[in-house]
C-alpha cells in the first residue's frame, strides 16, 4: 500500500505543471514576462492559455530552503516534500530559489530596497488592525517595489499631504493596506532614480539556473518513481 501511495504521489508534481504530459513536463515552465517599459512584473503571474506557468523570480513566501527529494527519505518526508514542491509551483515561485540556489534578481532587489530607510509604514490593514497591532508578515505585504509601481500607475493618488504636526507625508491604499512613506522617500521616488535600479525581468542567468535545477529535480523524481514501481 505504501508503494502505491508513493508512486501516485511522485507523479502529481509533473501533472500539476502541464496537465500530465509525461516526465518532461517539469521543464516546460514558461519564462517570466517583462512589461514594455522594462519594469519587472513582480506581483502578477498567471497561467497562459497553454497551461504553462510563468515564474516570479522576485517572490518567495518562505525563507527556509527545501531539500532535494531522495529515495533515502522515509515515505512521510517524501509525501511532505512533494506537497511543498506543488505549493511552489502553484505560487509561481522559482523552484531553484526554493531549493537553495541564489537567483540574481532577488539580490538586485535587496540592493534596491536599501535605497530607503526601512520598509514602508503600514498604518492599517483591511481587517482594521492598526500599526501597533500588525504582525510581521503584514509588514512584508507592501514592498518598495509595490510603492514604486503604485507611484507609476496611480500618480493622482501618490501625493504629499501635511500632517497636523506640520510634517508632510504621502499616504495611499494598496494591497489592502493603508501605507505611509516619508517626504524624503516620496521625493526620491518622484526623481525617477529608484525606477532605474529595478532589475529587468527575466534575467537570463536566473532562467538558466531554473532549467538546470528542474533537470536535477526531474531525475530525482524519476528515481523515486522507480523505487515505487519496484515496490508494487
Amino acid at each position: 500500500m505504501d508503494a502505491e501511495l508513493l508512486n501516485e504521489a511522485s507523479s502529481t508534481l509533473p501533472t500539476a505543471v502541464d496537465g500530465g504530459n509525461g516526465s518532461q513536463s517539469l521543464l516546460k515552465r514558461k519564462r517570466s514576462p517583462s512589461s514594455q517599459d522594462g519594469t519587472p512584473v513582480a506581483t502578477k503571474s498567471a497561467k497562459s492559455s497553454s497551461n504553462h506557468l510563468t515564474i516570479n523570480y522576485l517572490a518567495r513566501q518562505y525563507s527556509e530552503d527545501l531539500p532535494l527529494i531522495s529515495t533515502e527519505d522515509p515515505l512521510p518526508a517524501i509525501l511532505s516534500l512533494l506537497n511543498e514542491y506543488q505549493a511552489v509551483l502553484e505560487r509561481h515561485e522559482s523552484m531553484a530559489c526554493n531549493l537553495g540556489a541564489r537567483p540574481i534578481g532577488p539580490i538586485l532587489m535587496s540592493r534596491f530596497e536599501r535605497l530607503f530607510d526601512g520598509p514602508p509604514t503600514i498604518l492599517k490593514t483591511h481587517n482594521g488592525s492598526k500599526s501597533s497591532e500588525l504582525a510581521i508578515d503584514s509588514q512584508q505585504k507592501v514592498t518598495w517595489l509595490d510603492v514604486v509601481e503604485f507611484a507609476r500607475t496611480k500618480t493622482s493618488q501618490f501625493q504629499l499631504s501635511a500632517m497636523s504636526e506640520g510634517r508632510r507625508v504621502c499616504q495611499f491604499y494598496t494591497k489592502q493596506c493603508r501605507v505611509q512613506i516619508s517626504e524624503e522617500d516620496f521625493l526620491l521616488i518622484q526623481s525617477g532614480m529608484p525606477q532605474k535600479l529595478i532589475p529587468p525581468q527575466p534575467i537570463i542567468e536566473d532562467e538558466e539556473k531554473e532549467l538546470g535545477t528542474l533537470e536535477i529535480l526531474e531525475k530525482a523524481l524519476g528515481s523515486v518513481r522507480e523505487v515505487a514501481d519496484q515496490g508494487l
